[in-house]
């Protein structure tokens, strides 16, 4: 009997750790990056550092422990044993944090570099880091994804972001093309070795697998017209600025000081959709800032946005706030009395992306309300993945970024 409990047990952590990407309530600004790379992709080669930072609003200190997960090129967790994919310790103790200070929310701020002296990753591929209370180390607080890579050379990787051939995709999604050249292109019976994805903009959501169109001897393309290289292409990101809480930026309406924090009302916004605008913009991320702090990590106070949405008419479908920034936090809620979209969302003072989506539930895709032009300007990540019956997980060999106007 208790040989089955833990069976269960090991399943239902399995099914937690190939859920999505996943932060408590009380868990914020989660981002992983390259160390000292403010908007980088979660992505290093072997040997270079990531670095994972966190808040957890609180009143005082919590112990945090960490454990990652070797998996595959869908971000399933694999069934290598930790010592097939790392050296060092499967459970670890996060000792490098900090306590707020000069805010009006308390929090302590965590962060954690990989590789370390407790933790050495030795194999490439997707991994994925869940962070535990230490009094339960099976129900996580925070879930992200990572990547490691293999030093390789990206010249031999070419991408290209084009309008798609189609007229019925041509004004509203934009086409991605992939040619690999070298020695990846000579792998015998590539459609079984080689797995190709393409995500859009560091949303994990958007991230799909590219279908190999045709091969020859030294070079592969994946240059479909239809399928998983075709991506909607959106509007650009709009912006809120919260640097500064005395300061009240374009399309704030008004700031107040309300139960221990600052409040923002934003103004109304009223989706147009006439033609395409191009505006320099985050592509959806953030960047955290208070005008009057030293320490960003540590001064930068946590506020209340009211985000509103004002649209022509009700709608079944669900509408959402999209942004790196609102992972988990996004459904805006009808309020009946004023007819706006209305959510309210704690973050830290920065700069901010958002935009206002709509996703039908009969279609299951979403519209981007101020618009969806094959002219936005966005960026696309491409990942080259290979497993052959020597290697112990699905490898990174390739990866590279392009912007469609830089």
């Amino acid at each position: 009997m208790k040989k089955i409990f833990f069976l269960l047990l090991y399943f239902f952590s399995l099914c937690e750790l190939n859920a999505q990407e996943y932060t408590a309530e009380n868990v914020k600004t989660a981002r992983i990056r390259i160390l000292g790379a403010d908007f980088s992709y979660p992505i290093c080669k072997l040997g270079e550092v990531l670095e994972l930072q966190f808040d957890v609003l609180n009143d005082e200190y919590s112990s945090l422990v960490y454990s990652i997960r070797h998996c595959d090129c869908n971000f399933q967790v694999d069934d290598l044993e930790f010592y097939e994919f790392a050296s060092g310790f499967d459970f670890s103790t996060i000792n490098d944090y900090d306590n707020s200070f000069n805010t009006h929310q308390s929090f302590t701020h965590y962060s954690i570099k990989i590789p370390n002296e407790d933790l050495q990753l030795l194999i490439s591929g997707n991994y994925v880091i869940n962070i535990y209370d230490d009094s339960d180390r099976e129900t996580p607080i925070l879930t992200k994804y990572f990547m490691i890579s293999e030093m390789f050379d990206n010249s031999k990787l070419e991408i290209s972001v084009s309008r798609p051939f189609l007229s019925e995709y041509s004004f509203d999604n934009q086409q991605v093309g992939v040619t690999i050249k070298g020695e990846t292109a000579k792998i015998s019976n590539p459609q079984k070795y080689l797995k190709v994805f393409a995500m859009q903009n560091k949303d994990f959501s958007t991230r799909q697998e590219l279908e190999i169109s045709n091969f020859s001897f030294n070079e592969l393309s994946l240059k479909k017209n239809t399928g998983n290289n075709l991506f909607l292409a959106g509007s650009e990101y709009m912006f809120l600025d919260a640097k500064d809480v005395h300061f009240r930026a374009l399309g704030i309406d008004k700031i107040t000081f309300e139960n221990n924090l600052y409040t923002y009302y934003l103004s109304p916004v009223k989706p147009v959709d006439v033609s395409y605008s191009f505006q320099e913009d985050l592509n959806g991320d953030y960047y955290i800032k208070n005008d009057k702090g030293f320490s960003m990590d540590l001064e930068a106070d946590y506020i209340k946005v009211k985000f509103r949405l004002q649209y022509d008419r009700f709608s079944e479908n669900k509408i959402f706030l999209k942004g790196k920034a609102f992972e988990g936090l996004s459904e805006m809620v009808f309020n009946p009395e004023n007819n706006y979209w209305e959510k309210d969302v704690i973050l830290k003072q920065g700069l901010y992306n958002f935009q206002f989506v709509e996703f039908d539930e009969k279609t299951r895709k979403e519209k981007v309300l101020t618009g969806n032009w094959y002219n936005t300007e966005n960026d696309y990540f491409i990942s080259v993945y290979t497993k052959f019956l020597k290697d112990r997980g699905d490898r990174l060999i390739m990866y590279k970024t392009i912007n469609t106007v830089k």
